[in-house]
């Protein structure tokens, strides 16, 4: 009897056949040398041949061969030409490792689970019971070689909810190399917001990235005021600042976000004043990025200050009447004057009722 002709049974989805061999004194464990090395399970489970799996276990193989790429049989019969659902709870049941990393990009069974069912939209309830089953018997929170969870995967795409939930239940901040929690992925990918919510309930989302941003600083930086609104009534600080100084409000009056300038302005505690590394507030870099209805908000806001100096001792006004800017937006350099002369005539109105007030004391 030749050994090839065991991995040849196993390939047709022969049973009986398999049977017989292994009742022959087959070794339940020969590599297929001629090919690639893989052992008769790790032939089996990509085809999803269950009872040939089952009978090999009987016979002893090791549950827990790997292929070259140091995939096990889990792997196998998820990332295969089809997803096999029995498969994966067969092997499961039998004992299969399924915190074993792979040796490309460090996935386990888990992570290849949660990419399949991604890309191929498949949340059956037979998928989502395999998911929840793998889920229960597994580490979820072992990374891959971007130090990603099986969680990261979910919240950078729209995804199903019920997959969402099983997944933040056992935690949301362990961190890829970008120093990114679950929450920031979400936020960097424009997941959907119902998404957003489940992780950030579930998480410390005063978190920050390698960059110094928190979720506000990211859903700001994409002008997702819903998302910010969000956020902000869960309670993220509206002042914290990134590596470069700036705080959320820096950013969106940077980009020209008028409802989100308008959501952070009427925000509790919020430091309109507040200097980046540069010494800029949020009305500088409006100023710099030539927004004229962002520069009217702030004005309006309550305690800005327009005579605030950059680290160059240079105001907003100084900001609009450089000559490209006074040229391309020389409104600016009104609305500033304007606010300026009518601060300075609230002043001196206010002085000389002070002085009336005074000399009618007897």
């Amino acid at each position: 009897m030749s050994f090839s002709e065991l991995h040849e049974a196993v390939l047709k989805g022969d049973c009986s056949l398999v049977k017989n061999l292994l009742e022959k004194s087959a070794d339940p464990d020969e590599p297929q040398w001629e090919v690639d090395g893989n052992t008769p399970l790790l032939l089996a489970a990509p085809h999803g041949f269950v009872d040939i799996i089952r009978t090999l276990f009987s016979y002893g193989c090791n549950m827990n061969a790997r292929t070259i790429h140091g995939e096990t049989a889990l792997h196998l019969s998820i990332v295969g030409k089809k997803c096999f659902f029995e498969c994966i709870d067969v092997l499961l049941e039998l004992g299969c490792d399924p915190n074993i990393q792979e040796n490309i990009r460090g996935q386990t069974p888990l992570h290849a689970l949660v990419k399949y069912l991604i890309i191929s939209d498949d949340y059956s309830r037979t998928s989502l019971k395999t998911l929840r089953n793998l889920f229960m018997k597994c580490n979820p929170n072992i990374t891959d070689c971007r130090n990603r969870t099986a969680l990261h995967y979910v919240a950078s795409t729209h995804t199903n909810m019920l997959c969402v939930e099983m997944l933040v239940k056992l935690g949301t901040e362990i961190r890829n190399t970008r120093g990114e929690t679950a929450l920031h992925e979400a936020l960097e990918t424009d997941n959907s917001l119902q998404v957003i919510f489940i992780i950030a309930r579930n998480s410390i989302i005063s978190e920050v990235n390698v960059y110094g941003e928190t979720a506000l600083h990211i859903a700001a930086r994409k002008g997702r005021t819903s998302v910010m609104k969000m956020l902000i009534n869960m309670g993220i600080p509206v002042n914290k600042k990134d590596l470069n100084g700036n705080t959320a409000l820096h950013l969106v009056a940077e980009r020209g976000y008028e409802r989100a300038v308008e959501l952070i302005i009427s925000s509790k505690d919020v430091e309109v004043n507040a200097q980046n590394n540069e010494g800029l507030t949020p009305l500088h870099v409006a100023v710099e990025s030539g927004f004229l209805t962002v520069v009217e908000l702030l004005l309006k806001a309550r305690n800005c200050d327009v005579n605030m100096k950059t680290k160059e001792f240079l105001t907003a006004l100084d900001l609009a009447q450089q000559e490209y800017r006074r040229r391309s937006h020389p409104q600016l350099s009104e609305i500033l004057f304007k606010e300026i002369n009518r601060r300075a005539n609230d002043k001196e109105v206010a002085k000389e009722t002070a002085i009336g007030f005074t000399s009618q004391c007897p």
